[in-house]
């Protein structure tokens, strides 16, 4: 096998996130394979708006870092951090890395937006690992898309307890404690993508009967989707049904990954 039998993508993370690995790394089809890197902020774990559009500026270089492996797509895989600056945002950073690198990049909360449009929601129940003022901002970012939020819950996540100390079991069991709640809405969203959710979303889906989504699997299913190695969820089916099984899927052609290639020769 040579580098250039595989499929590339790129994936821009918070600088924190321990989820993005995990997740992606399993449910890849053969033959295709993520390059990572990080965009710091200031600020430690705490989240605010200010530190997260520090981190969409500092998103410009790590993808910069990425474009010598060669991707045929780059992820801005922070979804707070492409919605907190108001819903006319939410492709700014993407604009700006494909401006920079010459690729096709796309951002979590557009990918999440396109999940919700393919499951033809029109209500979501919020689930989140954020502070209030983030929540709300979501909550309008959602609201500017055309989609009623029925009801918003959140991990209490503090400078002692981060996001990435939350276990899966914690977000199911949050979820289900306002499963009533959750059974009023189209579709259930897990926001934010250090939050571990693939293993919950299939029993989820099943006990309260209608899709369940996170950032990760809307951005994977996304992504896989630019690459035509996903397709549209079959009616009445979630998003996690959607996803290729990486353990039978064919070993996909390579692209030629040859946008980027100033850059790239810059760089070498």
């Amino acid at each position: 096998m040579r580098h250039a039998d595989l499929r590339r993508i790129g994936v821009i993370g918070p600088p924190g996130n321990m989820a993005l690995e995990w997740e992606f790394h399993g449910h890849l089809p053969r033959g295709v394979t993520m390059n990572h890197a990080r965009a710091m902020r200031s600020g430690g774990t705490a989240l605010t708006a200010g530190s997260l559009t520090e981190m969409g500026r500092n998103a410009i270089a790590a993808a910069e870092s990425l474009v010598r492996t060669r991707p045929e797509l780059l992820l801005y895989a922070c979804t707070s951090g492409s919605f907190v600056e108001g819903p006319d945002t939410v492709d700014a950073v993407s604009d700006e890395i494909t401006r920079a690198t010459g690729l096709p990049a796309l951002t979590a909360s557009r990918a999440v937006l396109e999940a919700l449009q393919a499951l033809g929601a029109r209500s979501v129940f919020l689930l989140t690992p954020y502070p209030e003022a983030i929540n709300q901002a979501e909550i309008g970012f959602l609201n500017a898309a055309g989609l009623t939020v029925t009801g918003c819950v959140a991990h209490a996540c503090t400078e002692r307890y981060p996001i990435g100390a939350v276990a899966s079991e914690e977000t199911e069991a949050l979820l289900l404690a306002h499963e009533e709640a959750a059974r009023q809405a189209d579709v259930v969203f897990i926001s934010c993508t250090n939050l571990l959710s693939f293993d919950i979303v299939p029993g989820l889906e099943a006990r309260l009967g209608r899709p369940v989504i996170s950032s990760n699997l809307s951005l994977l299913w996304a992504a896989l989707c630019r690459l035509e190695l996903a397709s549209a969820p079959e009616p009445g089916r979630g998003l996690y049904a959607a996803l290729p099984d990486a353990a039978t899927a064919p070993v996909p052609a390579a692209a030629d990954a040859s946008a980027g290639t100033a850059l790239h020769e810059r760089t070498a």
